[in-house]
């Protein structure tokens, strides 16, 4: 019984001296953060300050971004593929139905469809339903042709151009529906910056996941947690330390980026593999009667004049991991001339499309991410060359 008694005791001790610690930590890192105000350390933080992208929003709210990190119902990738498909989800902003983001001003009975394949940027979590790319080109086809379109939100995360050609081929496409292939930046991401064209991002994470053993993977997952559960409200010192573990690989960039030989050949690798698969997606799209759009999508360091708040955003690598500009140095001008020579396709580089801008307007929430602003500004882009084709009756490939 001595020694059980001893035991108890003891644990008690230990773990009281435990949750002392615990508690002084916490309150000196409260103490601390209220006179010198921790600078965001993920993509939540960052969204909850009130960036200059969103002031003028009227969607943003606290209760927004938290839904935007809560969506969807997971993510899915259905066995013997690559997709990566949405699970179902219904909020005040973000809807997703049958693995699709919601594209707002649908006509009941549309003539054709319109198929917006794409990665984040076309899925668009960084705003309310009515403010993607999808949802505003809808209202622009409205405006010029009631009831002929319906437009269909084929984005997701982390997609490359193979992934989209993937999806192409199991869409039930009809003649006379239109496909539109808006891409760029995730080919880079996988095929440079993680130095692997022809793999893909989910793949790669969770590589890094097996390969980070046990407690590392751990930390990621509560990580992501927290973003999700607002953890910054119940611990601030544990939410510090959890996120700086965690992003702390940011800061250091691959070793192959720094060779710039090495660097060079993954890019010209990735140039190749996107020519090839647009290429084939706009033959696909042909032979079952649909016309084919592609557009090269717009990325922070492609902009000719950056201000001071995208530079700031640039060399935060908490937001953008150190290693992303070289990647895109190296690749980007192959994607744009690869753009514009491809063969029997309408293809554009909307590169630009976002470096005029009014003083003090921001559309950058990180390296390719942009607000509602910034999607309205696309999707006219698009509707414009689109229409110009069409009135046209031939391909047009033009920057």
């Amino acid at each position: 019984m001595s020694r059980a008694r001893n035991f108890i005791v003891n644990s008690l001790l230990v773990l009281g001296s435990c949750l002392f610690c615990m508690g002084v930590a916490e309150t000196g890192a409260r103490i601390y953060f209220h006179f010198a105000p921790r600078p965001p350390t993920n993509r939540y933080s960052f969204r909850l300050s009130d960036p200059p992208p969103y002031r003028h929003a009227p969607y943003y709210s606290r209760a927004f971004v938290d839904e935007s990190f809560r969506q969807p119902g997971g993510w899915y990738v259905p066995r013997g593929t690559h997709l990566v498909v949405p699970g179902d989800f219904h909020g005040a902003y973000i809807n997703i139905e049958h693995g699709r983001r919601r594209t707002t001003d649908t006509p009941a009975a549309a003539q054709h469809a319109v198929f917006v394949i794409g990665g984040s940027t076309v899925y668009g979590a960084e705003v309310p339903d009515a403010y993607t790319i999808p949802s505003y080109l809808q209202r622009l086809l409205n405006a010029r042709q009631p009831g002929v379109w319906r437009v269909e939100n084929c984005g997701s995360i982390s997609v490359t151009t193979a992934q989209q050609l993937e999806l192409l081929r199991t869409l039930p496409l009809r003649k006379g529906d239109l496909v539109i292939f808006y891409d760029g930046v995730n080919d880079v991401v996988e095929g440079v910056y993680n130095g692997d064209p022809a793999g893909w991002i989910v793949g790669e994470n969770r590589k890094a996941l097996r390969d980070a053993g046990p407690f590392k993977a751990l930390l990621v997952r509560l990580n992501l947690k927290y973003a999700a559960s607002k953890a910054e409200g119940y611990s601030v010192f544990l939410s510090a330390v959890v996120g700086g573990l965690v992003n702390g690989a940011n800061l250091r960039p691959k070793s192959y980026l720094l060779d710039p030989s090495k660097t060079a050949s993954l890019a010209q690798a990735t140039a190749r593999l996107f020519r090839r698969n647009v290429e084939e997606a706009a033959s696909l799209s042909v032979a079952a009667g649909c016309a084919f759009y592609h557009f090269l999508q717009p990325q922070i360091f492609s902009g000719a004049r950056r201000t001071p708040y995208e530079q700031s955003i640039m060399r935060d690598y908490y937001i953008n991991p150190n290693g992303l500009e070289t990647a895109f140095r190296a690749a980007w001008p192959l994607l744009e001339e690869a753009t514009v020579e491809m063969q029997g396709v309408s293809s554009y580089d909307l590169s630009d499309v976002l470096d005029a801008r009014a003083p003090g307007e921001e559309f950058y929430l990180d390296f390719c991410h942009v607000n509602d602003a910034a999607n309205a500004r696309i999707a006219g882009a698009m509707s414009e060359r689109l229409y110009a084709a069409i009135e046209s009756g031939g391909v047009r490939i033009e920057k």
